[in-house]
């Protein structure tokens, strides 16, 4: 499902693309909280079915499961993540007001963990349409060990646009926001690059994203179902079962 920022980049999200002396500024696609842009209340609770490609297409293959604890530390949330029941990772969040920023990503599967100095933003209200470069660097360990593994520099550029209404497995929805991420990690063994593409709903977050890392096949996901603010969507029980 997870840049550069000094103080001045963190200004361009809310300034970015704002017209000059004499020019009407652009409206921005949202302009509301980030809890109801990307709602992240404790104990929220989100279940996407997984696609993997197969040589008939994309097929589901997988059940991932994303839930959120409030941590002690003020405006910080943690993502736990599984697949198929088994945990797989988990994020670091931070909320500002203005910016939900990734502080920590682990990885299970692979006893990683990635620590950004300075977090890197996921999202920013107001959100405007067009694109945004920053940079970072990130702290990377040994899960279990904690010892150092290297030091990358990662440069994350995202553009935002509207999404059309359309139909998921969640439901139909309009309104949605499409955003597209690019992150570079440079190190001793040379570059690694991930892209992805997330449609986010206001009021319940990402619906759809597909994503993958170079010389890795793609990989999409959609929500089935989450309970969000104690609020129902979708239906768990008939994904069950299925």
């Amino acid at each position: 499902m997870s840049p550069v920022i000094r103080s001045s980049a963190a200004l361009a999200w809310l300034l970015a693309f704002s017209a000059g002396c004499g020019q009407v500024k652009k409206e921005p696609l949202f302009a509301r909280s980030l809890a109801e842009l990307v709602p992240h209340n404790h104990r929220d609770h989100f279940v996407f079915v997984v696609e993997r490609p197969t040589p008939e297409g994309f097929r589901p293959a997988a059940l991932q499961v994303e839930h959120v604890t409030k941590l002690s530390e003020a405006n910080e949330y943690e993502v736990s993540l599984s697949e198929d029941g088994m945990a797989t990772g988990r994020v670091v969040l931070r909320d500002d007001g203005s910016t939900l920023w990734i502080v920590v990503e682990e990885d299970y599967t692979r006893g990683l963990r990635l620590s950004y100095d300075p977090p890197i933003p996921y999202v920013s209200v107001p959100l405007y349409a067009g694109e945004t470069t920053i940079t970072s660097s990130a702290d990377l360990r040994q899960l279990g060990t904690n010892q150092a593994a290297g030091r990358l520099l990662v440069t994350q550029k995202t553009r935002a646009k509207p999404e059309p209404a359309g139909q998921w497995l969640a439901g139909a929805y309009a309104n949605a926001i499409r955003l597209e991420v690019e992150r570079s990690y440079d190190g001793p063994d040379g570059p690694t690059q991930l892209t992805s593409t997330t449609v986010l709903v206001p009021g319940i977050g990402e619906v759809r994203s597909e994503g993958s890392a170079a010389g890795s096949p793609v990989m999409r996901r959609q929500l089935a179902c989450a309970i969000v603010a104690s609020r129902r969507i979708g239906d768990c029980q008939a994904l069950l079962r299925r």
